[in-house]
């Protein structure tokens, strides 16, 4: 009768370690989901700011467009654009 006992609490130890087991890879498993969310927020949020900076470089440059002055020095810097009776100089580079 004893040995009877004995093989039913093998098997509830064994049933308890199985379930235990199993709750630690859930739990495991979602710690490693939990920590890459993070990652990802968190790199999402850097490129936030970034895209804000980028933005507010954008609307700077927006707003100096929109001078006659910085259009008339872009004109003349990256287009090559001079004034009637003037003199276009163009400087060379010494290597």
């Amino acid at each position: 009768m004893r040995s009877s006992r004995t093989y039913r609490i093998k098997w509830f130890r064994m049933a308890t370690l199985v379930i235990v087991g199993y709750c630690f890879y859930i739990l495991t498993s979602q710690q490693l989901e939990f920590n890459a969310v993070s990652r990802e927020t968190e790199a999402t949020k850097a490129r936030l700011e970034q895209l804000k900076q980028a933005n507010n470089s954008l609307a700077e440059e927006k707003e100096r467009l929109s001078t006659p002055a910085y259009l008339e020095k872009i004109a003349r810097e990256e287009l090559g654009m001079v004034k009637p009776g003037e003199i276009p100089y163009i400087q060379t580079e010494n290597k």
